[in-house]
């Protein structure tokens, strides 16, 4: 027997009322973040409480605040707990204030650098052994091993690539002008990343944001150099140079426009 559905909203109703499309409350049913009051059993007609609206719109606004339909879930599974959607969303956060930062010193007209203590992400990533010294060389090491990466069908992260530098030299407060060896580094999606991907650990940086042409980019590491003394900090594995904006971003970006991190893990 139906169920006497007078007191229910018909689904265009119920989607009127939270200003949203049928067929986004059928992706809701289908992503398993809405089930309807009533089905009826033989039209497979859907009926909406009071409830369902009221959860409908509790999901537009977690969605809107940039929770995936997976973390919404888990939100309704874990009884209302805001511990993981509000872990979500400080690094989120997080993530936009240093975009800010970053915006920010591109749009001077000089070469402009910013130093900070920060928390470094985990990324996981496919890396290349290689040896070299100019940035000429190492954007030819990155170029290569970015092709074959995505040659191999490798679904890419948007973090942006990296060296990992072995060297010491700005430490001293010098530049040396020999080769030394590097690690290319690009970042793929971890859910679907290779076999021989490798995860780096999340991890706390001394961060050197430079932006500017690659002329002053020597500056910036005698600066991270400084920084490491005056703060007494001690190093805790080789310095990582993040390519933010550089020439494999785009070839309409003027090279003032560059902007590189470079960052430094230490000891807690």
């Amino acid at each position: 027997m139906e169920k006497d559905t007078k007191n229910f909203y018909q689904i265009t109703e119920a989607a009127h009322a939270c200003g949203v499309s049928r067929s986004t409350l059928m992706r809701m049913e289908e992503k398993g973040l809405l089930t309807p009051a009533y089905i009826a059993p033989e039209s497979r007609r859907r009926y909406y409480d009071n409830h369902n609206v009221a959860r409908i719109l509790q999901i537009e606004k977690l969605k809107s605040m940039g929770l995936s339909a997976e973390e919404i879930t888990d939100y309704f599974t874990c009884g209302g707990e805001v511990s993981k959607p509000l872990a979500v969303l400080e690094n989120r956060l997080r993530d936009l204030r240093r975009s800010v930062e970053e915006l920010r010193l591109r749009a001077s007209e000089e070469p402009r650098i910013s130093i900070e203590m920060m928390c470094l992400p985990a990324v996981t990533c496919l890396l290349r052994q290689c040896t070299g010294h100019t940035i000429a060389e190492k954007y030819a090491d990155m170029y290569e091993f970015y092709s074959a990466c995505i040659r191999r069908s490798c679904i890419l992260s948007d973090e942006p690539l990296f060296t990992i530098s072995e060297r010491k030299d700005y430490l001293e407060g010098y530049i040396s002008n020999q080769p030394y060896p590097y690690t290319v580094c690009v970042p793929v999606r971890l859910e679907s990343a290779p076999a021989d991907a490798v995860v780096l650990p999340e991890c706390r940086v001394l961060s050197v944001l430079y932006c500017g042409d690659y002329s002053g980019i020597d500056e910036a590491w005698l600066a991270l150099g400084r920084e490491v003394k005056a703060r007494k900090l001690t190093p805790a594995g080789f310095p990582r140079v993040l390519g933010i904006v550089a020439p494999y971003t785009g070839r309409e970006i003027e090279t003032r426009r560059y902007c590189s991190r470079l960052v430094l893990p230490v000891a807690e």
